[in-house]
């Protein structure tokens, strides 16, 4: 396969034709088949019973007190549609030697394999570079471990884990105050996120390459490095000046005031950046209180933490949305530090149609986060949410490989293969009490 005639309708994806083999868990690699299945690309979502992707094993918390959702927990952990919306999954187990077999199978009609696995793991599935090109030598072989593929590098042989990395690459010591250990940033992973786009260009860039010489390419990923590759200039200047850098709260390196405020409420902050002339002048107009020691900027740098204080105590006398856009139609960069119901009704997320609504075979339907690239005419859609594991395998098979029914049934009795066991089952969500914020006119998401 390549990629589709240029002559070809504008209006047709423009990854519409590729099919991507993607052997991933958690985010990295699944959330660049996300991007690419939202373009148009067939993503087909490998996936074990043995050793099932690690969102699936989450699940949400509400779900440990409903009854009614056991059958269909790996299906309820918001990561599911988040990292896979418009997917296939299909079941295989690539430890039997039918499963490997129906794999490379799969594997020579796909023009991209994606994978985080670590690259030993690979190589212990028989699914290194060299065995995949061997049954397609035109295939874009994509893989994002922590550490890249090269057996000689020291950290090969490293376990890694994306808020793991994020420490060993210097991200967690900008984190939290100085006088306080780091404060780290365990509940999201810059190294998945990060690889993840660099997989996205890589993928593009050597089906490119394909598209100009025929040939396939070999995309080497550490995540290490994509990560890395945020604190390059701190780096640097390390080696230029001997600095270093470290962390400075809610501080900016460059300039006062820059911080966040308490406001009106329970936890309400707003953040505040008036590090430049103009927005001081205003900041400084508005507040009334602050004194002459402040008007030059070396010494709001200097006493930023006396400077904190006076902002602090204006800032406490209003409501940060109410604030923060004051400060906004002024000309000060100013915005309320966000709760996850702030973001649901945020206006900007609403009319750019961030939140999506798709079908999904056992819970009716499912909310997952849209695409931020748009294109003015191949926007990109979304066919469904997460899929159920194994709910595409006999599909697949049967589409892509030619398997009849007796054959596909034989891989699974086999072990080498398994499909979705549990009935369709539809159960109420609880972002039925909020679709009508997504959707004007619809109080129930199974209405759609």
């Amino acid at each position: 396969m390549c990629i589709r005639d240029r002559s070809e309708s504008a209006n047709d994806l423009p990854l519409e034709g590729i099919r991507v083999f993607e052997l991933g868990i958690a985010i990295a690699s699944p959330f660049c088949g996300k991007l690419m299945a939202h373009f148009g690309a067939d993503v087909i979502k490998i996936e074990s019973r043995v050793s099932p992707d690690v969102v699936r094993m989450l699940g949400s918390a509400w779900v440990r007190e409903r009854e009614d959702l056991a059958a269909v927990a790996p299906d309820t952990s918001p990561y599911v549609p988040e990292m896979n919306a418009s997917k296939r999954s299909v079941g295989l187990e690539l430890k039997t030697d039918a499963g490997r077999d129906a794999a490379l199978r799969l594997i020579a009609e796909c023009d991209v394999f994606l994978a985080n696995f670590g690259a030993r793991a690979l190589t212990d599935l028989g699914l290194d570079y060299e065995s995949v090109a061997a049954v397609n030598p035109k295939i874009i072989y994509v893989q994002l471990p922590g550490f890249g593929s090269d057996p000689e590098m020291p950290y090969y042989s490293f376990v890694a884990w994306g808020p793991n990395q994020a420490p060993l690459v210097g991200l967690d010591d900008f984190t939290g105050h100085a006088s306080d250990p780091p404060a780290g940033i365990a509940t999201v992973a810059p190294p998945d996120y990060m690889s993840a786009l660099h997989a996205a260009i890589a993928t593009l860039s050597g089906l490119e390459h394909r598209e100009l010489t025929g040939e396939g390419v070999h995309v080497d990923i550490s995540q290490f490095e994509t990560t890395l590759a945020l604190l390059g200039p701190f780096v640097m200047d390390y080696d230029l000046t001997g600095t270093v850098h470290s962390r400075i709260g809610n501080h900016s390196l460059w300039g006062a005031p820059q911080g966040v405020y308490p406001c009106l409420g329970n936890e309400r902050w707003v953040a505040i950046t008036a590090t430049d002339t103009q927005s001081w002048e205003i900041l400084s107009s508005l507040i009334g209180t602050v004194g002459e020691e402040f008007a030059d900027p070396d010494l709001r740098m200097d006493q930023r933490e006396a400077l904190d204080e006076q902002i602090a105590a204006w800032t406490s006398n209003f409501d940060a949305h109410d604030l923060a856009h004051r400060l906004q139609t002024l000309g000060v960069a100013a915005h309320v530090v966000a709760t996850n119901e702030d973001i649901l009704h945020d206006t900007h997320t609403m009319s750019r149609d961030w939140y999506q609504v798709a079908p999904h075979t056992r819970l009716g339907r499912d909310v997952f986060s849209g695409c931020a690239v748009k294109l003015s005419d191949t926007p990109g859609q979304w066919a469904n949410a997460g899929p159920s594991m194994g709910e595409h395998t006999r599909e697949v098979l049967k589409d892509v490989l030619g398997m009849s029914d007796d054959e596909i049934s034989d891989l699974v009795t086999a072990n080498g293969a398994f499909e979705q066991a549990e009935p369709e089952t539809r159960v109420p969500r609880p972002w039925n009490d909020w679709i009508h914020l997504l959707v004007p006119g619809v109080d129930d998401a199974r209405d759609l």
